[in-house]
């Protein structure tokens, strides 16, 4: 048996009300918000352009009109393409605002959160105080490289290959490299056989060949007019085993850390084998030396009891230096410069006193904060003021296409005209004046919809509402072609009507 088809597509009875439920309680479907597109525009600006020189051959004011706004209809494409490169004028607010935040951001980084990495040169016998404290910690990450001596720490930071370098006294460093004088220094110390004087010595124990203490020894006696001896460079080798000291040198003469417990070992080497501390007085050329700081050594000094040395002697102190590689940056300057500062937790440290003085600190930094961001966003404003200033000239161009028009349509009426040809030729130019007032709008828009910021510029607004308005007015004039209108009426009165009125 065939089934009607009506019967095989029409739900059952009994599920209509089912079916209406389920579509009542479906959810709409998402229909994509809408979005101009200029292309169209264009091609009707074009068109409306060549039915008016078609249509309206001898109205050349409107032909310019529709000109006009086919040319704003093509700077409004080309804008749309500039608006979606990403470097452009539109862009450049939000580029500007992004750099600044960055830039803000690293430098917060720097100065707040980034661990200074530094390479520090150290000779591998000196430099007690700084290795301690860089042993205890610092917030700094100091990479430290062991070198020989003061000169080679030296010849490293001048071939830019350290950071930085602890350099002793009496090693030439060139006078462009930045250089911290360290607040401890270094003393030099002359032990001499006994019967000995400084005068008689002729052979001479010091440290390292070229390094601190061979160079301060060779300036101490040439500025102390005393010839200069023959240096024996086995300084470090007296706390060696089966080390024998050589029995014809006549002294000893090194630059050292007194704090150091090797130097105090050795030096009591020293004494047992007969050897005593003695002075070693800074004459006036000793003074040209300008790492040379006269100075003494009071009875006692290195050891208690016995007393060691036994009187107090007059010896110069040796300047130490940190010197820092020629192109360091001012940040990494200021870090090496506090290298040196004590990690010992101090209670003024953790005080705080809301007194005048941090009162005005406190809002002096605040005021840096703020007056950071307030330039920033003035300077966002300027560059969104510039982009806006752009598009005024077109808008000023749309405005005065409204205005041109309106003067243009002003004289054409079809209420009233009798003639059928000038009655299509008004409602044609009519019309025209009203598809161009709609394209001026619909760009107008385009622009608004393409750069957001728009929306607060008042002459947007001022286009809109213009165009508009006119264009309403235009629609009513198109109306009054529905309206058939009357002669004047003709009334056949008598003279003696006439004239009784004008009697009475």
């Amino acid at each position: 048996m065939t089934v009607p088809e009506s019967s095989s597509t029409a739900p059952p009875s009994g599920d209509s009300g089912a079916v209406d439920a389920r579509a009542a309680d479906a959810p709409p479907p998402i229909v994509a918000p809408m979005r101009l597109r200029i292309g169209p525009v264009v091609r009707r600006a074009e068109e409306i352009d060549q039915g008016v020189a078609e249509q309206l051959p001898g109205h050349s004011g409107l032909r310019r009109a529709a000109q006009g706004v086919a040319r704003a209809a093509h700077e409004a494409e080309r804008v749309s393409r500039d608006v979606r490169k990403l470097f452009g004028m539109h862009r450049l607010p939000v580029w500007f605002l992004l750099g600044a935040i960055l830039l803000f951001g690293v430098w917060f980084y720097s100065e707040f959160l980034h661990v200074t990495k530094l390479s520090l040169a150290l000779p591998d016998r000196d430099a007690v105080l700084l290795r301690s404290r860089l042993q205890r910690g610092h917030l700094l990450a100091v990479r430290q490289v062991e070198v020989p001596g003061s000169r080679e720490a030296a010849e490293q930071v001048i071939a830019g290959r350290i950071d930085l370098a602890f350099v002793q006294g009496g090693i030439p460093i060139p006078p462009s490299l930045q250089r911290l004088e360290l607040p401890r220094s270094e003393w030099a110390i002359c032990l001499l056989r006994e019967g000995r004087r400084l005068a008689d010595v002729r052979r001479l124990l010091t440290s390292s060949e070229r390094e601190g203490s061979h160079s301060v020894a060779i300036d101490w006696f040439r500025t102390s007019g005393l010839p200069i001896p023959e240096f024996v460079h086995d300084w470090s080798r007296l706390t060696d085993d089966g080390y024998e000291l050589p029995s014809d040198v006549d002294g000893v003469f090194v630059v050292k850390d007194l704090g150091a417990d090797e130097t105090l070992a050795r030096l009591e080497r020293l004494e047992r084998e007969g050897f005593r501390p003695t002075s070693l007085p800074v004459g006036a050329r000793g003074l040209t030396l300008d790492y040379l700081v006269p100075s003494q050594i009071p009875r006692g000094y290195l050891r208690v009891d016995p007393p060691l040395p036994a009187e107090a002697l007059e010896t110069p102190q040796i300047r130490t230096y940190l010197v820092a590689r020629a192109g360091l940056t001012p940040k990494l300057l200021a870090s090496a410069a506090h290298l040196l500062d004590s990690d010992v937790a101090r209670i003024e440290d953790g005080s705080f006193e809301l007194d005048v003085s941090t009162t005005s600190e406190m809002l002096q930094g605040i005021e840096a904060f703020l007056g950071i961001f307030v330039y920033i966003g003035l300077a966002f404003l300027t560059l969104l003021g510039l982009e806006v200033m752009t598009y005024r000239r077109r808008f000023n161009e749309l405005n005065t296409l409204v205005s041109l028009i309106s003067m243009h349509q002003s004289n054409k009426d079809v209420l009233g005209v009798e003639d059928p040809a000038l009655r299509q030729n008004n409602l044609t130019y009519l019309g025209t004046c009203s598809d161009l007032l709609g394209l001026i709008g619909v760009i107008a828009g385009y622009y608004a919809q393409e750069n957001g910021s728009l929306l607060f510029n008042g002459l947007l607004t001022v286009v809109v509402e213009r165009a508009d308005a006119l264009r309403l007015n235009i629609q009513l004039k198109i109306l009054h072609a529905s309206i058939r209108t009357l002669g004047p009426a003709q009334l056949d009165v008598s003279s003696g009507e006439v004239g009784g009125e004008i009697e009475a």
